[in-house]
């Protein structure tokens, strides 16, 4: 695919972000993707009705931007909370006031009378004032009573989205989460109908430009093994693994995870963070090697990768990326450099030095 001249320095302002539908701002997820980067790859290296396979979806902007940019699209996380992010987003359902005010009463009743935990989960009474975590298995309870399918999965965001606020964890800790004793306390109730009401509102402007005809899907599965797709089969790769040692996924959101009930040893087998660089490439080669699988012929990968500070110096995990991609058949077409404008989690400072650009290497299959 031609494109016209790019710079090679890629940088979005917060004005350009702020633009984007509501939707993606939605759930705090980490490492996420800007919207505007993710359209750009979509319409360089792909055509309407091709599919984009995204193995590390996350949060779900692949499929958003390339549902809207008329393409369809597979997104593949492992961790069970980015597949209830994705299902909710990529089947908008916008619940009647109505059916809210109702489950908010049958809460509210329950919450009059219910002064002992529901169910015991390892270790995470300590992260909750007593009381808030009652009301939150309360919401819970009641939430899993919805027969609805997609019902039930919207107001399961709309609490899982509330969960650190109402927890004693420190909001500024990435990995390993921080207990904060002085967190302040807050009104459970109401925040969860906050929550309710902002994912509404977004879905309902979503929905407005949301192509339903168009192949969008999630799958609850592992990128290094894509065996449900045959060889030849994808049109665009776009893949955005976690960075070596940045951000541990099984980790940062187990709270959240243990608390709607999902296996914390299977998401933490399923994942591949981790601060081992040779377990993270033994991994990662295997990644590749089914993205090269998946791909067809004279089609692209758009791999975002960042480096890592350790003690000062740098570990250049692009380089070891180039050098495997190469080997394996994949000939490296392009190299833009993102220029981060926010110094949060991934990028915080390490002596005095930080990590302010990511790679987007592109990487073309010619057999």
């Amino acid at each position: 695919m031609t494109n016209k001249f790019i710079s090679s320095i890629w940088s979005f302002s917060q004005q350009t972000l702020d633009t984007y539908h509501s939707i993606h701002n939605y759930f705090r997820w980490l490492g996420k993707l800007p919207p505007p980067l993710v359209r750009r790859l979509i319409k360089m290296y792909s055509r309407k009705n091709e599919l984009i396979l995204d193995n590390f979806v996350g949060c779900g902007t692949t499929l958003i931007e390339a549902n809207l940019s008329y393409r369809r699209s597979i997104g593949i996380d492992s961790n069970p909370l980015a597949y209830l992010i994705c299902k909710v987003k990529i089947n908008p359902f916008v619940p009647q006031k109505s059916q809210i005010n109702y489950l908010i009463h049958k809460i509210k009743e329950r919450c009059k009378s219910e002064k002992d935990l529901l169910f015991r989960v390892p270790y995470i009474e300590k992260w909750f004032y007593k009381d808030s975590l009652i009301k939150l298995q309360i919401i819970l309870d009641e939430i899993n009573k919805i027969t609805n399918e997609k019902e039930r999965n919207f107001f399961l965001l709309a609490l899982a989205n509330i969960v650190w606020d109402a927890s004693k964890v420190d909001s500024r800790c990435v990995n390993h989460i921080v207990l904060d004793k002085n967190k302040p306390k807050i009104d459970i109730i109401k925040t969860f109908y906050v929550s309710i009401n902002e994912l509404r509102n977004a879905l309902s402007e979503f929905e407005r430009y949301f192509n339903r005809d168009i192949q969008t899907d999630i799958i609850l599965g592992d990128a290094r093994n894509l065996d449900f797709l045959k060889d030849n089969s994808v049109d665009l790769i776009i893949s955005h693994p976690p960075y070596l040692g940045q951000i541990l996924y099984y980790n940062i959101y187990r709270l959240i995870n243990d608390l709607l009930g999902f296996s914390y040893e299977e998401i933490k087998r399923r994942d591949i963070s981790t601060n081992s660089l040779t377990k993270y490439m033994n991994d990662m080669q295997k990644v590749f090697n089914e993205m090269y699988r998946v791909l067809k012929p004279q089609k692209y990968v758009c791999t975002i990768i960042g480096d890592t500070r350790r003690d000062g110096g740098i570990v250049p995990t692009f380089s070891y990326f180039v050098n495997y991609a190469s080997k394996i058949g994949f000939k490296i077409m392009d190299i833009f450099i993102w220029v981060l404008t926010r110094k949060a989690g991934m990028n915080v400072a390490r002596r005095g030095n930080y990590v302010d650009h990511n790679y987007i290497l592109i990487f073309k299959k010619e057999d």
